[in-house]
């Protein structure tokens, strides 16, 4: 019997395959497989990628979430290059530790913010490496995405 473990896209927006990130760790797959999204421009806040969850570990200045979702584990980083922002545009909402359910917010985001001091606000939701094992990732989404709706799902 196949196992099947939903994605949900954690903001509004385009979805574009990993190799569109401008940034080869993200679209050289280095760190994992999955998608990224454009947000719409009316976007101001994260929600859970997963229906139920835990943060791993979330990084300073709440550009980024490790997020465990049994038996995978998943990376949410919002933008490019915002780790350099220090936190600036981003009202972080949950920490290491805290548990995760379907639309939970994560983070409030000022796009405007991130739009002229980040390389880029792709919005990417990968599953690590490590986790990914014999996982297969199906994209659901084709071209644009509402938060909460399914992005891609892992089957077995």
């Amino acid at each position: 019997m196949a196992k099947e473990l939903l994605i949900l896209a954690p903001v509004s927006g385009k979805v574009k395959a990993l190799s569109k990130v401008d940034d080869p760790v993200f679209s050289g797959e280095m760190v994992g497989k999955g998608f990224a999204i454009t947000p719409s421009k009316s976007e101001t806040q994260v929600i859970s990628p997963v229906g139920k969850g835990k943060v791993k570990m979330a990084f300073e200045g709440g550009h980024a979430y490790g997020i465990l979702l049994k038996p995978v584990e998943l990376l949410l980083h919002i933008g490019l290059d915002t780790v350099g922002l220090k936190g600036e545009g981003f009202e972080q909402k949950v920490f290491t530790g805290d548990k995760l359910k379907k639309e939970k917010l994560i983070t409030n985001i000022d796009l405007d913010i991130l739009s002229k001091k980040a390389k880029s606000t792709d919005t990417i939701i990968i599953v690590t490496n490590e986790t990914l094992g014999d996982w297969k990732i199906e994209r659901v989404a084709k071209t644009n995405v509402k938060a909460g709706e399914v992005l891609y799902k892992l089957v077995k």
